[in-house]
């Protein structure tokens, strides 16, 4: 197994996809998997350096400074980290991707990089790639654009896919293909052609989203591909907070977003602002990521209620009750009508009660009338598929555990 990385913008290490390597490399590990062969496309010395830009930039500012010694530089040009850190990191990435020559050089390191992988491994027939930002637009130039010279290193590219291996899956992080596609006036077609003729069988496509990134955004539904399509696109969505200062204004934001409309606009750009650069490169140290990642590539993704079973049977004390789970059908929390539940009132309390976002199924964490923690999983049907209890020297780890998964996949409603 083969998995090759193209890196997206801003990037000047070679070694940029090292954190994911480790956390896809643990995942399969825990599956029982070998770990692949790695490789990443490094390809941003061809990048023009935008160090002159900013130089410019600089002594335009200083020049407003002296013919106004009263001037504030941070007043006049407000956001000077995030345009010099992140804006125009991504911008002239881009700009720099689209100029023709440079374009082409950046396909030519990549093919490279990818020839050089395959030759390197030929006992190995099966390729994952892993695309990030400005990678993933350079990723689908590559793949489906029809736009280039019949010697551009695309064809090279899409020669070794045909000939040399098995592209099994994609998987695209933090993308604004959906932008560029506004740009190039995109055709499906495009993609049903290549699809039809580089593989005989499914190409596994997941779009991975951090609910911060302004970067990134859905693509399923706007390639509208039809049934018969052998190319399969999900788009997953990652919501853990990007940092620090996202979540204090999130706080900030639940306890007083709510005095007035401007303040509520006024903090909920403050969240955007305060996460937006950390959520787009967030991907690359998440263990999230690394897990869909390797979902996508292992073509069996599970739904979010066997993941959960699974993660709940491995809480320390577990007692998995086997009778609630095989009389599903005719059992509610415990037995117990809701009569019964009123009655016990304060002595035994539903703690938390919660959807899963796959839609597969729900969780429900009970304390009884010992204050023991008795957790419940249903699918979407209502039948129990889970149902286990810890003794109250283990409670603590129970319930920490469900936060954990409440964190991971509840439904946001």
């Amino acid at each position: 197994m083969l998995v090759f990385f193209i890196h997206g913008v801003a990037e000047s290490k070679v070694k940029f996809a090292q954190p994911l390597k480790h956390l896809i490399k643990d995942e399969l590990l825990q599956r029982g998997q070998e770990p692949p062969y790695f490789h990443s496309g490094f390809y941003a010395d061809v990048l023009n350096k935008k160090d002159k830009i900013w130089n410019c930039i600089d002594r335009d500012l200083q020049n407003q400074k002296q013919q106004n010694p009263n001037v504030n530089l941070q007043d006049i040009f407000r956001g000077q980290e995030i345009r010099r850190e992140f804006l125009s990191d991504f911008v002239g990435d881009a700009f720099t991707y689209l100029n023709l020559e440079r374009g082409e050089k950046i396909r030519e390191s990549i093919a490279g990089h990818l020839e050089d992988f395959i030759l390197a491994h030929p006992e190995e027939q099966e390729l994952h790639i892993v695309a990030h930002s400005m990678g993933t637009v350079i990723l689908w130039d590559i793949l489906f654009s029809d736009k280039f010279s019949s010697d551009d290193a695309a064809y090279k590219i899409r020669s070794l896919i045909l000939e040399k291996v098995n592209l099994k899956s994609i998987n695209t992080m933090g993308s604004p293909i959906l932008l560029f596609n506004m740009i190039f006036d995109f055709n499906p077609e495009q993609v049903q052609n290549f699809v039809i003729k580089f593989s005989q069988q499914p190409i596994r496509w997941t779009n991975i989203i951090h609910s911060s990134d302004l970067i990134a955004y859905p693509l399923s539904s706007s390639l509208n591909f039809n049934d018969s399509c052998n190319l399969l696109v999900k788009d997953r969505f990652i919501s853990t907070v990007a940092n620090d200062w996202e979540n204090n204004m999130r706080a900030l934001y639940n306890t007083a977003g709510n005095l007035n409309p401007q303040i509520n606009q006024a903090l909920s750009l403050g969240m955007i602002a305060s996460g937006v650069a950390d959520a787009h490169l967030n991907y690359w140290n998440c263990s999230q990521t690394a897990k869909i990642i390797v979902n996508t590539m292992l073509g069996n993704e599970d739904k979010i209620l066997t993941l959960v079973i699974e993660r709940l049977k491995k809480v320390p004390g577990m007692t998995i009750n086997l009778m609630e789970v095989q009389d599903s059908t005719k059992t509610k929390d415990y037995k117990i009508d809701q009569s019964w539940h009123h009655y016990l009132g304060e002595f035994d309390k539903l703690r938390e009660s919660f959807q899963f976002v796959d839609g597969s199924g729900k969780l429900n964490l009970r304390d009884n009338i010992a204050q023991v923690p008795h957790v419940y999983v249903y699918a979407r049907n209502g039948d129990c598929k889970f149902s286990g209890y810890v003794g109250l020297f283990h409670a603590e780890g129970l319930r920490q555990e469900v936060q954990n998964i409440k964190a991971e996949y509840r439904l946001k409603t």
